[in-house]
């Protein structure tokens, strides 16, 4: 009878080590659009040292997924919307809670795009042009602006056939159309009403640009302004009050 019930014992231990070695953890978090809004539907998937786990946002963006300790991708996937991937090194099997994960939505064509309340608004396509004299060569931009409220702005820069160009520069368009000029004598010196944003990439062909600015137009400028630029193109708006 007692040998009955120490093997008994082994067999009820190993049952318990073999549910503690098939225990993982769980990452949970919420999945939201660019505009701030739950997304349901998501995909989402855990792969870590050779397990994969995989779940789906619910109607409020919330999700949760289990994953095994070691080095985790945790990936997240919606048609239509920029893929995102998070890096993950976790030792233990513990309960983590993850901040929003933002999946951008894909317009229908590549360019420059302002992050509107609930759509983007597009920032139109424009050009610069120079005029010189003996003294300095003075930059002026042609075309009209797209309007934009708000002052705290977050603009997308999407390109859909090609590599992402991420040197964009942003320069302020006074109301004579100028982004400012280049003097050459008696020294050369750059008079550009220059702005400065940050820049995060997302994606190989996605780029989120921030920028705090006050009323009046803008002008992104494709490259940078140089004593040896003379014509180039860019993208043109108007911040509104």
């Amino acid at each position: 009878m007692l040998r009955k019930i120490c093997v008994s014992g082994i067999i009820i231990l190993f049952a318990l080590k073999t549910l503690y070695a098939f225990e993982s953890g769980t990452l949970r978090g919420r999945v939201i659009d660019g505009f701030g809004k739950p997304l349901s539907s998501a995909n989402i998937e855990a792969i870590s040292d050779g397990s994969k786990s995989k779940t789906t946002s619910d109607p409020t963006g919330l999700f949760s997924v289990n994953y095994n300790p070691g080095h985790i991708k945790l990936t997240f996937h919606k048609e239509g919307y920029v893929p995102a991937y998070i890096p993950l090194s976790l030792d233990e099997k513990t309960d983590l809670s993850l901040d929003d994960i933002i999946l951008w939505k894909i317009p229908p064509t590549g360019g420059l795009f302002a992050v509107g309340d609930n759509d983007y608004v597009e920032i139109n396509k424009a050009e610069y042009y120079f005029e010189s004299s003996s003294k300095e060569r003075r930059f002026y931009v042609k075309g009209t602006p797209a309007v934009i409220k708000g002052q705290a702005t977050k603009i997308i820069d999407f390109q859909i056939d090609n590599p992402l160009v991420t040197g964009k520069t942003l320069y302020r368009v006074d109301s004579k159309d100028s982004v400012g000029s280049i003097i050459f004598y008696p020294s050369q010196k750059y008079v550009l009403n220059r702005e400065e944003d940050s820049y995060t990439k997302i994606a190989d062909n996605v780029g989120l640009r921030k920028v705090n600015l006050p009323p009046g137009r803008y002008f992104y400028c494709t490259g940078e302004i140089t004593i040896r630029s003379k014509t180039g193109f860019g993208f043109f708006f108007e911040i509104s009050s």
